[in-house]
């Protein structure tokens, strides 16, 4: 034991002065009782931000800093990354009652006047993931928030949770029943059906459904990924010791959000006419929590023209498109700004 505490006392003298964890500017946003922390990291002079909305409701956004996609993009142009309220690393006591997407739309504008503020009026291209593709498109739907922003890019979001719950519905069952036909974990698929049988509003049990969708390979494509600490830093040892982000927070965080926000009802579609802004839509080809469908359909609704939105597919991806091709998602995002900037 005594070798243990020793080696771990070595690692934080010694270890810790070159981690890339401890570049850019960490500060918070401090709003109606939570305390959100945002790192600003990269390339700042470009005066080019891109704007990293995470997932969840409930998830992280300082969890992702240094994946090889944002590693890249940092080498040209400023990232943001923000913790949202009650979840993450946040801290506070932000009361339950606003958890819904007018205060996120609210607190989002917030730190966008913060970074305008401090980095003297940076062009920011905003890049929503999963439920951060719904926080965003909810963002831009206003025009004067929109005026804002340069870019817009939706990954694998989550802006008609209806109509992807439905395809997440399908993709896990027929998954399963797939998996039961070749007689592949049988036993887990019978179960996971059944469930579904008796749960048919899972949306009510967010937790379950996540679970049945990993198994599904829902989320990557090729699981052997998840032992790659290079394509996923935060399983690093580095990580648990080095990042700004609070482990256990976000744990705690995270379970108590997803259970206390339900999006499931949330379909922005009707709105998205009133955005205009230049589109970039990156969709993984097998994504099972929100299958590719919305892709089109977000393309379609956008009110963009035609010229000046697109649709590019992540092959051989799911759900965390920008995990699996890091290098296709940070070429296609770089294209995208230097067209726009």
């Amino acid at each position: 034991m005594k070798r243990i505490f020793i080696l771990i006392c070595f690692y934080f003298l010694f270890a810790c002065k070159d981690s890339p964890f401890n570049e850019g500017d960490f500060f918070y946003l401090v709003s109606k009782g939570a305390q959100m922390p945002i790192v600003v990291r990269g390339n700042k002079a470009s005066g080019i931000f891109i704007f990293f909305i995470h997932g969840g409701p409930g998830g992280t956004s300082l969890g992702k800093i240094g994946l090889p996609v944002f590693n890249a993009l940092e080498k040209n142009y400023a990232t943001v990354f923000w913790d949202q309220r009650g979840s993450g690393s946040s801290q506070g006591n932000s009361p339950d009652d606003l958890l819904n997407l007018p205060q996120f739309v609210e607190d989002l504008d917030k730190v966008v006047d913060l970074i305008n503020y401090k980095y003297n009026n940076p062009e920011i291209f905003l890049f929503g993931h999963s439920w951060g593709g719904c926080l965003g498109t909810a963002y831009l739907v206003d025009a004067e928030r929109q005026a804002k922003i340069k870019g817009w890019i939706e990954v694998d979001g989550a802006h008609n949770n209806p109509l992807g719950d439905s395809l997440s519905l399908q993709f896990v069952t027929t998954y399963g029943a797939a998996q039961i036909g070749m007689n592949q974990n049988a036993g887990l698929w019978n179960y996971i059906l059944g469930w579904y049988a008796q749960y048919p509003d899972y949306t009510s049990n967010q937790l379950e459904q996540y679970a049945f969708l990993d198994d599904a390979h829902a989320y990557i494509h090729d699981p052997s990924l998840k032992r790659d600490p290079k394509t996923f830093p935060e399983y690093s040892w580095q990580y648990l010791f080095e990042s700004p982000a609070d482990i256990t927070a976000e744990l705690s965080n995270y379970s108590n959000v997803i259970r206390k926000f339900i999006i499931s009802g949330i379909d922005l579609t009707p709105q998205m006419k009133n955005i205009t802004l230049p589109s970039l839509i990156l969709w993984g080809q097998y994504d099972g929590v929100i299958p590719f469908p919305l892709a089109q359909q977000a393309f379609n609704a956008l009110g963009t023209i035609p010229s000046q939105k697109s649709v590019v597919m992540v092959p051989d991806a799911a759900h965390f498109s920008f995990y699996e091709d890091p290098v296709l998602t940070a070429n296609s995002v770089t294209a995208f700004i230097e067209k726009y900037r």
